[in-house]
């Protein structure tokens, strides 16, 4: 089924290693994803006050999942289409903890940071860039009293920030003793904690109902362990190749890191390749070793219609059991002889058919040809006497081709070719 949403991760996964920029690359692929009518969703661990430099690189972007999944924003509509908040009692049980240590941590409610004035000494910067730090920390709100302030609020996450001083493993097993929270760790001494059954996953699946779309229909990135349900949900669930093994194993597939441009790597492979026209092409000119003399054709325009279509590569001499090398060939009178008189009109008639058979089995409804061939030559071919004069005429496959109603082309063609597709 065609993929209708995508759903990315933010850092390591769309986001560079900078934890700012998405690049050219994959900005492209992704607005010309949602040219195509596919929505597009963040879904992130940061909460809604951090993205804002995120969504003026991609404004297209339809839908925000934050917090880890505890809520799901859509930006057309200006709202939240799904919330879950961190039981009251809970929260007030997990915040007791975490005040009794001297660290510093965070509540996310609202779209927003909170933390408390009096802890920012403990903040612990674990080799973030400085100007997203700096960012980050602007969009902080501080309160003299969190406890305070959590009774008052709905809490959609409380965020131990990499924390891994000597209480680390103290207050980790305090913080999960807690009943109603599930927790996450993206990375080392960071311990997110969210209610129970909140997770991106679920977020997703909410969405998705909302919307009135099925899980097969999702196309989903994520390289850490907070992204797991999500990929497990989503009919494509795809890991960065810089991703946690664990999260490796809950997706369907693998692609680049996020420094090589994973994302638009991906969506290239199964949303844009399968949309694309598929073009009949003579091998020799892709560069395949399959000329008589051993060689190729290799033109590198020809390899370039990659970008607008699905090449299929044929060589009929070779579908037809010729060996490479092989003595040149030329039509003489209907048959096809070779320069030492030998007939080998049954392997350029079986060369023909197993093209046409490619032809019809990947609904190609164009070819590009090698021209001249007595094999692929259209309109001009050599007239026999192996002098290399050229006489009207279609080589076999190509004739066999036209008369299925398949356009052909040569390689000096190329503009036409593209003329005819509006590219």
């Amino acid at each position: 089924m065609a993929v209708k949403l995508i759903a990315m991760d933010l850092d390591g996964t769309l986001m560079s290693s900078d934890h700012i920029t998405v690049t050219e690359k994959t900005k492209k692929a992704l607005l010309k994803a949602h040219h195509l009518g596919i929505k597009t969703a963040i879904a992130t661990g940061r909460t809604l006050s951090v993205i804002g430099n995120v969504l003026e690189q991609v404004p297209f972007i339809d839908y925000v999942i934050y917090s880890n999944g505890a809520s799901v924003f859509d930006r057309c509509k200006g709202e939240n289409v799904y919330t879950s908040a961190i039981p009251s009692e809970t929260v007030s049980r997990l915040v007791a903890v975490l005040e009794s240590y001297p660290v510093y941590y965070e509540l996310y409610a609202g779209g927003c940071i909170h933390s408390q004035a009096d802890k920012g000494k403990y903040f612990k910067n674990k080799d973030l860039p400085q100007e997203f730090l700096d960012f980050y920390l602007e969009n902080i709100k501080n309160h003299a009293s969190l406890s305070e302030y959590a009774e008052k609020n709905d809490i959609e996450k409380i965020n131990l920030f990499y924390f891994g001083g000597e209480f680390y493993d103290e207050i980790k097993r305090k913080l999960l003793a807690v009943s109603g929270i599930d927790y996450t760790s993206p990375v080392s001494g960071d311990i997110e904690m969210t209610a129970k059954g909140v997770n991106k996953g679920a977020a997703l699946d909410n969405l998705c109902k909302a919307i009135n779309f099925t899980p097969d229909e999702i196309m989903s990135f994520g390289d850490a362990d907070n992204d797991i349900e999500m990929l497990q949900f989503s009919g494509c669930g795809i890991a960065m190749a810089n991703a946690s093994e664990e999260c490796k194993r809950a997706a369907k597939y693998e692609t680049l890191s996020n420094a090589q441009d994973g994302i638009a790597a991906a969506i290239e492979k199964f949303i844009f390749e399968p949309l694309k026209p598929k073009l009949l092409v003579s091998a020799c000119l892709l560069g395949e070793n399959c000329k008589y003399n051993g060689g190729n054709n290799y033109c590198e325009d020809v390899a370039g219609l990659s970008a607008y279509f699905n090449l299929i590569p044929i060589c009929p001499e070779c579908f037809g059991g010729l060996p490479i090398p092989r003595v040149p060939n030329e039509i003489i009178n209907g048959r096809v002889v070779s320069k030492n008189g030998e007939d080998y009109t049954k392997e350029y008639g079986d060369g023909a058919e197993k093209s046409l058979y490619i032809a019809n089995e990947n609904n190609c409804g164009y070819a590009l040809l090698k021209e001249r061939s007595p094999s692929c030559g259209f309109g001009k071919i050599y007239d026999g006497s192996f002098s290399g004069t050229l006489t009207s005429g279609n080589g076999v496959t190509a004739d066999l081709l036209d008369e299925n109603s398949i356009r052909i082309f040569g390689e000096s063609e190329i503009d036409k070719l593209l003329d005819e597709f509006d590219f």
